[in-house]
Parts: C-alpha cells; sequence; structure tokens
C-alpha cells in the first residue's frame, strides 16, 4: 500500500510539472497596438509656405495701403518693438501720415514743376514752386492732417515680448485737391485751376505705380 501511495504521489507531481511546463511554452508576447493617430501637416492659411520650404510672413494693413487711382492715396506705417499695444499703433500712425505727406508733397512740387513750363499757360497764371517760398511742405502736412482717415490698425506681439504696430491711411483725392486748392487761396496763388490738377492728375497716377512697386517689393 505504501508503494502504491507513493507512486501515486509521484504521478501526481508528475502531471503537474508537465502542466505547468506546456503552460509555460504557451505564453507569447504580443505588443499593444500604437493607438497613436498619425501626425498630420496643418498648414496654416497666414503663413503660407512657399515651394522652397520658407515661410511667407504676412504683413498686416498692406492690402489697404495701395493708392485706389481716381479714388484715393494711401500710406502705410509700421512701427516695431514698442513697449505696448497704444504704442505702437499711434507710433505706426505717425509713420503712415509721414509717409502719406511726403509723397504728396512730392506731388505737389513735381505738378508745380510741371505746370510752370508748360507753354500754354499764361505767363500771369503761371505758378513757381520759389514763389511759395518752400510753402509745399506746409502745405501737404496741413491737408494731411485735416482729411487724412487710418482705415486699418493692427498689433503683433514678438518672440521677444514687444508689440508691433501697423497702420494704413487713407486721403481722398477729392480732399486732397479741395485742401491744395484751399492752402493756395490762402497764401493767394494766382494760377489756371484746370492745366494745373492735369498735372497733379499725372501725379497721382504715376505716385500710384512707384508705390505698387514698393510695397509689393516687402512681400
Amino acid at each position: 500500500m505504501k508503494n502504491n501511495s507513493s507512486l501515486s504521489v509521484i504521478a501526481c507531481c508528475a502531471f503537474t510539472l508537465a502542466m505547468s511546463m506546456t503552460s509555460c511554452t504557451k505564453k507569447v508576447y504580443v505588443p499593444a497596438q500604437d493607438t497613436t493617430p498619425a501626425p498630420t501637416t496643418v498648414s496654416n492659411p497666414t503663413t503660407p509656405v512657399l515651394p522652397n520650404g520658407e515661410v511667407e510672413l504676412s504683413t498686416f494693413c498692406i492690402d489697404d495701403a495701395y493708392d485706389k487711382p481716381g479714388e484715393y492715396m494711401a500710406g502705410l506705417g509700421i512701427a516695431e518693438d514698442r513697449p505696448d499695444r497704444a504704442r505702437a499703433i499711434v507710433d505706426a500712425n505717425r509713420v503712415a501720415i509721414a509717409d502719406i505727406a511726403s509723397r504728396y508733397v512730392g506731388m505737389i512740387k513735381n505738378a508745380i514743376e510741371d505746370y510752370s513750363k508748360d507753354t500754354n499757360v499764361p505767363s500771369s497764371k503761371k505758378m513757381y514752386e520759389s514763389s511759395l517760398e518752400g510753402d509745399a511742405k506746409a502745405i501737404g502736412s496741413k491737408v494731411i492732417d485735416k482729411y487724412a482717415n487710418a482705415v486699418c490698425r493692427k498689433f503683433t506681439q514678438s518672440a521677444t515680448g514687444g508689440y508691433v504696430g501697423y497702420v494704413a491711411v487713407h486721403i481722398l483725392l477729392e480732399d486732397v485737391k479741395k485742401g491744395l486748392t484751399e492752402e493756395l487761396e490762402v497764401r493767394k496763388v494766382d494760377y489756371d485751376k484746370k492745366k494745373f490738377f492735369e498735372k497733379m492728375d499725372q501725379e497721382l497716377a504715376a505716385g500710384a505705380a512707384k508705390q505698387k512697386e514698393e510695397i509689393d517689393a516687402m512681400k
């Protein structure tokens, strides 16, 4: 009986060991499936990527900074690295006013020069810049200050924390001519208005073409 009992114990142990070995051989490591979605490339419409991989930076208000022949003159002002948003906008506005005023003064001077050379203008109606005692700049500043309006104001913050302001300014051509007429009348300048403003229109057209080239170069 003791032999049979021992054999039973041995057989039981052997069976248990065999089952344990069989169970171990069936354990296979299966890596967990990666459920992370594949990365996608999202294009930012405000900073389009060019074919060569470079990023095209946007200049705010630039679409409003072009002259519109027959309707208005425009000026663009950009002020960088300002301590706060208000200062950025104020300084950009000053730059825009200076931009449009300098162009306007140049047009006035060129129009006066061309008009005064016109042989069809009677000598009594000729207008010389020298006779205005250098007042072209003063005339331009007064007209711009009186009639110009900001049509776009934007700001951004740079990586260094400073603010950048963008301002576009417009002045209607009817106000360009109205203001100039007012200032010439104050100075009692005798001239042929029709012929003079024909020269002014030519200058405005030439100025618009030049301005477009300059702004396009900024893009």
